[in-house]
């Protein structure tokens, strides 16, 4: 007597390996999508970063450029997806030298941020 088809355990089985995979699968594409996500932000922080400090070094060279003390602004990102809040603060740091502290992070959103510290010298052309 031949036997056609699958048994129950063997169909039961097969399923079970395949729910495993498609699980494997899933966990996979969420950690993914995550990373990718983490990414955007961190480069998003870095360029927003870069253009501020490019920003703040060429007021420094202007007559009347650096005005001391806190400062912020709200900027949204080069490819128009999310806002970033810009903070720096300008402060004396010796005779002939200022020091700019600039963070920038996801505005109205807690989690990642890019700070720096700048110093710049009154000998090397700024101009009070």
């Amino acid at each position: 007597m031949s036997e056609r088809g699958f048994s129950l355990i063997e169909v039961l089985v097969s399923m079970a390996l395949a729910l495993l995979l498609l699980v494997g699968t899933a966990e996979l594409v969420t950690l993914s999508i995550w990373a990718k996500r983490k990414g955007d932000t961190t480069a998003a922080l870095a360029q927003g970063l870069s253009a501020r400090v490019d920003g703040l070094r060429s007021l420094a060279s202007s007559p009347g450029g650096l005005l001391l003390g806190n400062h912020s602004e709200t900027v949204r990102d080069g490819a128009g997806r999310g806002l970033y809040l810009h903070e720096w603060t300008v402060e004396e740091a010796g005779p002939r030298m200022l020091r700019l502290r600039v963070r920038v992070s996801p505005a109205g959103r807690p989690g990642a941020a890019a700070s720096i510290i700048l110093y710049i010298s009154k000998d090397l052309g700024f101009r009070p």
